[in-house]
């Protein structure tokens, strides 16, 4: 069974752990955004 509250200590894990993530997605999706943008400018030319 899933217990349905957690301790401080796992609440504040989760929320450090979500952080790391968003941290790692920022750049990579702005490379992405990037390179899609360079993709369609070369496009039009």
């Amino acid at each position: 069974m899933k217990e349905s509250w957690l301790t401080p200590e796992e609440i504040q894990y989760r929320r450090q752990r979500k952080e790391k993530m968003i941290y790692l997605l920022l750049p990579v999706s702005a490379i992405i955004i990037g390179a899609a943008i360079a993709l369609l400018t070369q496009m039009t030319y």
